[in-house]
Order: C-alpha cells, then sequence, then structure tokens
C-alpha cells in the first residue's frame, strides 16, 4: 500500500460512520476476506492498541460492494407471483358476479313488492266498498226482520221464532 494513503483503525471507522460500521463488522468482514487490512503486528496486547489499520482505499472498494449488495432484490419467481394474480384476479371476477347477481336478485323483489303495493291500492278500496255495502246490506235486513217481527201478532209464536232466528244469524 501506498504509504501517503490514508489508513483507520476499526474504532476510526466506526466513530466515522457514527455506528453504521461496528467494529464487529469490519472484524467480521476482514476475517472473511471481504475487506482488506493490515494486521498489525504487536507484541504487546491490550487497550488503545489497534488490531488492524485500513487502508482508504479498500475502504471505499468494500463500502461500494455493500451498496451493490443492498440493492440487491431477491428474486421471487414469476410462476409463483403470477399464480397469485391469477387467483386473486379470479376472487375478484368470483365476487363480482356474485354482487351483479345479488343485485339482479335485489331488483326482482323491488319489483314484485312495487307489484304487490299496486295490487294491495286497487284491492283495498274495493274491499272497504264492498264490506260497507255488506254492512249496509246487513242492517236493512235487520231493520226489515225487527218491523216484521213486530208487526207479527204475538199469538204466532212460530212465525215470531222463525224472524228471531233469522235475525241471529244475521249477527
Amino acid at each position: 500500500m501506498n504509504q501517503s494513503e490514508k489508513k483507520y483503525t476499526v474504532y476510526e471507522i466506526e466513530k466515522l460512520s457514527k455506528g453504521k460500521l461496528t467494529k464487529y463488522k469490519l472484524t467480521k468482514a476482514i476475517l472473511a476476506g471481504e475487506l482488506k487490512a493490515e494486521e498489525v503486528k504487536e507484541k504487546k496486547r491490550g487497550r488503545g492498541l489497534p488490531n488492524y489499520f485500513i487502508y482508504e482505499n479498500n475502504l471505499n472498494k468494500f463500502l461500494e460492494k455493500m451498496e451493490e449488495n443492498k440493492k440487491h432484490f431477491i428474486n421471487i419467481p414469476q410462476d409463483s407471483v403470477q399464480s397469485k394474480y391469477n387467483a386473486s384476479q379470479e376472487t375478484i371476477q368470483e365476487l363480482h358476479n356474485l354482487l351483479k347477481k345479488n343485485i339482479e336478485n335485489f331488483e326482482t323483489l323491488e319489483n314484485r313488492l312495487s307489484k304487490i303495493q299496486h295490487d294491495y291500492d286497487l284491492i283495498i278500496p274495493m274491499l272497504e266498498k264492498n264490506n260497507i255495502t255488506i254492512q249496509e246490506n246487513l242492517v236493512e235486513k235487520r231493520k226489515v226482520i225487527i218491523e216484521e217481527l213486530a208487526n207479527t201478532p204475538s199469538f204466532q209464536v212460530k212465525k215470531r221464532e222463525e224472524l228471531l232466528k233469522k235475525l241471529d244469524t244475521i249477527g
């Protein structure tokens, strides 16, 4: 490596990246051979002594690789996506057909109800008119029977009983 090129320790890179590249990740990448680094050959081990020096050029190459891997998308087999899409399209079509059928049923019921309402509007006045006519006829019949009953002499018991029975049956 070029002596004028800047070199960093894993600790410095962690601080510069504000914790996005940790010492653990960098050390793991170095040991896996993904990041080239110069191992520090010190006999003394302890605090403050770095394990590796990473040159700026190597760090930039590693970061480019990481960016490429970040942008890499997982390949999903097109058949799987297409089959799920087709299944959802079929389901939507079935729901659409069901909704259409329900709307048609609703319209049929609505037509039936309007016809029933129309018939009701025609029949009720007729029934009321007939009921009034029937009641008027019954009242007239009762009057006639009561007048006949009043005019029959008391000795015609059979005739009176017949008139009372008629009056009873009329209501």
